[in-house]
This record gives C-alpha cells, sequence and structure tokens, in this order.
C-alpha cells in the first residue's frame, strides 16, 4: 500500500461528507452504533463532535472523497526569490600593474615617485565619489604598495614629498596627508614591528573620508563658517569613522587617526576636546601634517604658504598644539 493509500489520523474541523471514517473507542463511547462509517452528511460530522471526540481516523481507499496530503492551513506557495541581478563589471580601483611597478628595480626613482602619485590621486579621487565597500577594500589592499615604497625606497620617498601639489581638493589633500604621514611615522618608529604600517598609512590617506558627507560648497567656501557650517564641518570624523565602520574596514590605527585628527594638545580640537596624552601619537601625526598641508594649499578663502613660512608659523603660533617632539620630527624630513 502507498504511503498516501495508509489511514491517517484526521481533525475533526478536516472531516468531509464522503470520507470514510473510524472512531475511536468502543460504541459505548460514542453515540454511533458503528465505529466505522462512510459520512453521508454534515449531521453526523456535528454529531461526532458533540460525542467530544477530536481526531478519528479517515481510510483514503473506502472515502469517496479523499483526505488532502501535505496541505497547511492558509498555506500560499511561494514564489521562488528573483535570483540578483549581476553587477555590472567595473575596473579594478588600483591599476593593475601597480604593485609590479612599485617594486621594479628598473625604474628611475623620479619617475617611480610621479607614476605613483598620479595614481593615488585619480584613486582617492574616485574612492571620495564612491565610497563603496568594494572601493575601500580594494584601497586598502592597494595602499600597502605605496607605505612599502616610501617604506623601503629613500629616494623615490623623498621625491614624493617633493612633488606633492596644493590644490583646494579633498582628494589631493588626503594624498599629500597620507605621503607625509607615513614618512613621519617612518622617521619616528623606524623598523619597530610594533605598529601596523600598513593600517596606519590607510588610516592617514583616509582621515578625511567623512568629507563625502558634506557639500563641495561647503569644503570650498570662501570666508570663515557660520556656526551651523561649523557645527557640518565637525562631524566629519564621526562620519568617516561610521562609513569604515560600515564597510567593515575599521581597524583600531584608523579608528583612531579618523577620529581624532582633529583633536589638539591644548583641548580646542574637536570632535572630543581631548588634551595632550589623551589624543593617541598616531592622531598627533596626522594632525601635524594635515595643518601643513592645510597652510601651504591654495584655497579660496586664504592665500597658501611657502614651505618654510609655513612651519614657522606652526612653529611660533601653535606649539601648544602639537607635540613638540613629532614637530620637530616632521621639520625634519624637509632638512635637504
Amino acid at each position: 500500500m502507498r504511503p498516501v493509500d495508509r489511514p491517517r489520523k484526521t481533525k475533526l474541523e478536516d472531516l468531509k461528507v464522503g470520507m470514510f471514517v473510524k472512531l475511536p473507542g468502543s460504541w459505548t463511547s460514542h453515540n454511533f452504533v458503528r465505529s466505522k462509517f462512510l459520512i453521508k452528511d454534515d449531521t453526523q460530522i456535528a454529531k461526532i463532535a458533540k460525542s467530544g471526540i477530536e481526531v478519528v481516523i479517515v481510510d483514503p481507499l473506502k472515502s469517496v472523497i479523499r483526505p488532502e496530503v501535505h496541505k497547511r492551513p492558509n498555506y500560499v506557495p511561494q514564489k521562488p526569490a528573483p535570483k540578483p541581478k549581476p553587477k555590472p563589471w567595473a575596473p579594478p580601483l588600483m591599476p593593475e600593474d601597480f604593485s609590479a611597478f612599485t617594486k621594479d628595480p628598473t625604474v628611475a626613482p623620479k619617475r617611480k615617485a610621479s607614476y605613483t602619485y598620479e595614481v593615488a590621486l585619480h584613486v582617492m579621487d574616485k574612492l571620495l565619489k564612491d565610497p563603496s565597500v568594494e572601493n575601500i577594500t580594494q584601497f586598502k589592499e592597494g595602499v600597502t604598495d605605496v607605505v612599502d615604497l616610501i617604506l623601503e625606497d629613500e629616494e623615490t620617498s623623498d621625491h614624493l614629498l617633493k612633488i606633492t601639489s596644493h590644490d583646494q581638493h579633498t582628494f589631493t589633500h588626503s594624498v599629500n596627508v597620507g605621503v607625509m604621514s607615513v614618512m613621519l611615522a617612518k622617521s619616528l618608529y623606524g623598523e619597530s614591528s610594533h605598529h601596523d604600517m600598513h593600517e596606519l598609512g590607510a588610516g592617514f590617506f583616509l582621515h578625511d573620508l567623512g568629507k563625502v558627507n558634506l557639500s563641495e560648497d561647503l569644503i570650498n567656501k570662501p570666508g570663515e563658517f557660520d556656526e551651523d557650517e561649523r557645527d557640518q564641518m565637525q562631524k566629519h570624523p564621526l562620519g568617516g569613522y561610521q562609513l569604515l565602520s560600515d564597510t567593515d574596514q575599521l581597524s583600531p590605527e584608523c579608528k583612531l587617526i579618523v577620529m581624532q585628527h582633529h583633536e589638539r594638545d591644548d583641548g580646542s580640537g574637536y570632535p572630543q576636546g581631548l588634551v595632550g596624552d589623551e589624543i593617541h601619537i598616531y592622531s598627533r601625526i596626522c594632525a601635524i601634517t594635515d595643518v601643513f598641508d592645510g597652510l601651504t594649499s591654495r584655497r579660496p578663502h586664504k592665500h597658501s604658504l611657502q614651505l618654510y613660512d609655513a612651519l614657522l608659523l606652526m612653529k611660533n603660533e601653535m606649539s601648544n598644539k602639537f607635540n613638540n617632539e613629532v614637530f620637530s620630527e616632521f621639520v625634519q624630513l624637509f632638512r635637504n
């Protein structure tokens, strides 16, 4: 006998005229003469219910109407979920030959520095226009080659420092700060294995990532910010932190740098108003290069300063805002 033809337990509410049933117990436990019979009308179903019976046995082979199999109450068949549309192909964020190029000993340091800088500008521009999970992940992987180049190739890194341009674009500023900060970290830590220089480099380059949430008009506004504009601007460290967190790229180094690069040793910074050693040394590195690049870059509301004038201003008017040891090491980067 097939499973579908075997007698099965059936609840009272599923009984229908035409089913052959077997009642539980003997004839003395219900109001029927026979315990097995074909249901001919609804009064018999009502009589079964009146007897207090909740479940009976239905024999499909003897029934006129067969009980439904595997039917769930109020079951509505679900349509299969549509297959996700494949994403359109997009070129990789970093040039495919970039890693090999940076490691090629036959390329002249000056040319290597120039190409590396142009690639960094192009990639950072694309990233800030589309800070997607894929792009941030690719950037953090690709920036390791830039960091390794600075750490391992003294001559090329010196050229990198000299060719940094100084326009008002956020992506240019991000690259400048990234390059100078990695060089400063290298001067401070040398070959120490206690610092993850790749994550440090990523944090330095991505320090202003939160500005993607701000309008270009606000970022490039000539003149002073009003109170509301200042409040918006001071939210970008938290915005960058949130973006890295949402894309699962928030390492401890990135978190510190993105959140604290506008903090100042005298407590005048933001967003938390930290003082002195409350600010991590990684953030203090980024704070110095960030201010320096701001002073030497062309902006709509101010003239840019020459290298020496910017360093002198920072020494004479901002010494209480920075860590003196880190600032002294930064000045030494420009000794040649």
